[in-house]
């Protein structure tokens, strides 16, 4: 594929020679002083039914200025054209100028498909008429990090993500089918072929649109590949990030109390992961990458922590500390949530003779309620397999209940794998994540169908 990452040596060493310079202006006035210098290109292209509809061409440069002084935290975005008044914001004069800026981050190596190339033709017989929209976004971004404790650290990320969204209208009303690819690295990773991208999200958007189960329900719920991560990184992710952890809420006490998680579910957050969506070399205050196991033999592991909030509550520094830009404070994030495979057949997880059983292919929004463990979020790409193995399938599913009666419904984890990438919002800061993992069954949940 021509618009495939490819490996550009990055210029990250001006950053650092900035960040070094905004230390030692600052570094007078307070008692710590950390710098994040950023150069980020965003490119984004949006297609829809093979012709361009916008391109955005978005640079993002600047410092990010975390200082303590007299016992307090201060904060600071500055903007390069800030940079000489920069000392002045802690009250002292300047001791030297600043480096020039020169942004690092180029568009090298990323060209966007060709409009057609998204399109899934209409045939006879084929189904309603479609509309095809694709997003390409790719994002170069340069960042360093310095501070008063000796961090020096400097990394570049190349992100290419491509989503599209099928529609098709019948009798009126409009049905959507979801799909996505990433790349994030320097290394090339097979691509599926745009054509192929569209036409499963098309076939997603006509499953909708056959749907005709409606009503609530209580059956086993099976979540597939990727979704069953990204399940628990509501239920839990959320919950082992040491901001919310310290919370001490009734629900994060008791899933600290022995016997509330399974024993069988390993559950980590990993930077390392090979394409991951929250893969990094070092996080956005300058610390190495690393792995963090967060439930594992009945029992939760060490909360994510950004430095601040380690600082705070006490806590083993994990390298979570992550931000949107330069505009944000790095804040306790998750990176890429892994659960491990576990010994049981996919295909027997789906069967049950009785009840029938939803399957769940992704999670779209929700929210869980932290101080409470109650959850609702809606569900994507669903099929209810019957007592009789027949697939039916399920449009607008929403799924309810407790976090942790349901964490003790837990009954099966496939010897499958998968993953995919997903955003995920907190404190306005909108963040990409990596969600891996085998199938997973859960008995008797609520859910309804539209």
């Amino acid at each position: 594929m021509s618009n495939l990452l490819r490996p550009v040596a990055p210029d990250t060493g001006r950053l650092l020679e900035l960040a070094d310079w905004a230390v030692g202006e600052l570094g007078a006035g307070a008692d710590y002083v950390q710098v994040f210098a950023e150069s980020t290109l965003h490119v984004k292209v949006e297609c829809v039914d093979g012709e361009v509809l916008a391109v955005c061409v978005e640079p993002r440069d600047g410092l990010c200025c975390l200082v303590t002084k007299d016992g307090l935290w201060r904060f600071k975005a500055v903007a390069p054209s800030q940079l000489p008044a920069l000392a002045g914001w802690l009250g002292a004069a300047g001791s030297a100028a600043a480096p020039p800026w020169e942004p690092s981050a180029t568009a090298d190596g990323f060209t966007p498909l060709a409009a057609p190339a998204w399109s899934v033709p209409d045939h006879p017989g084929s189904g309603p008429a479609h509309t095809i929209r694709s997003v390409e976004d790719f994002v170069c971004r340069n960042t360093a990090v310095a501070d008063t404790n000796g961090v020096r650290s400097r990394t570049t990320t190349r992100t290419l993500r491509q989503r599209v969204e099928a529609t098709v209208t019948v009798h009126g009303r409009r049905y959507r089918g979801l799909n996505r690819w990433l790349s994030n690295g320097a290394e090339e990773r097979a691509h599926p072929g745009a054509h192929e991208i569209s036409r499963v999200a098309l076939e997603h958007a006509r499953n909708s649109a056959a749907a005709v189960m409606t009503g609530r329900h209580r059956t086993p719920v099976v979540f597939g590949p990727a979704a069953a991560a990204g399940f628990l990184h509501e239920l839990v992710g959320h919950a082992l990030e040491a901001d919310n952890f310290s919370l001490g809420s009734d629900y994060i006490t008791r899933l600290r109390e022995p016997g509330n998680v399974p024993a069988a579910l390993t559950l980590r957050d990993d930077a390392t992961v090979a394409h991951g969506y929250g893969s990094y070399a070092i996080d956005d205050e300058g610390r190495a990458a690393g792995v963090t196991t967060l439930l594992e033999n009945g029992e939760i592991g060490a909360p994510l922590t950004a430095m601040r909030a380690a600082q705070r509550g006490g806590h083993r520094p994990t390298a979570n500390g992550r931000r949107q830009d330069y505009r944000f404070l790095a804040i306790p994030r998750a990176t890429n949530t892994v659960a491990l495979p576990g010994p049981d057949d996919p295909g027997r997880l789906s069967e049950d003779p009785r009840n029938g059983v939803l399957q769940v292919g992704c999670l779209g929004a929700g929210m869980i309620n932290l101080s409470t463990g109650e959850f609702s979020f809606a569900a994507l790409n669903c099929s209810y397999v019957t007592p009789a193995g027949d697939r039916v399938p399920v449009r607008d599913v929403s799924l309810v209940g407790d976090a942790l009666a349901t964490l003790a419904r837990l009954e099966g984890i496939g010897s499958d794998f998968g993953g995919d990438n997903v955003t995920c919002g907190k404190q306005g800061q909108s963040l990409g994540i990596g969600i891996y993992s085998p199938s997973m069954r859960y008995a008797a949940l609520d859910w309804s169908a539209g």
